[in-house]
């Protein structure tokens, strides 16, 4: 299944009616897509980039956007292991 995966939606710093899909405490602070691609690599998805791609709701604004090819049973299910992974990350690093 191939799903897009924008920063707004694992992004703690939004509402859920700006887009945010996770909950709070779930989701995380400002995620680049540089972080969602690093999450993906290391959870060993196959993902295509799109740096200047817009969200519509904030059109103005370029946050760039992952295609990412999945199984997992449901989008929210692979965006929580995209936001865990990204916190993870940020621990060791």
């Amino acid at each position: 299944m191939e799903t897009i995966v924008w920063p707004v939606y694992i992004n703690s710093e939004h509402t859920r009616k700006e887009g945010r899909r996770l909950s709070l405490e779930e989701s995380v602070e400002e995620p680049k897509v540089r972080e969602i691609n690093q999450a993906l690599r290391k959870l060993k998805l196959q993902y295509t980039v799109e740096h200047n791609k817009s969200f519509p709701a904030s059109w103005w604004e370029k946050s760039g956007r992952v295609i990412v090819t999945h199984d997992y049973a449901t989008k929210l299910e692979l965006l929580r292991k995209i936001a865990n992974t990204i916190k993870i990350n940020r621990i060791s690093d």
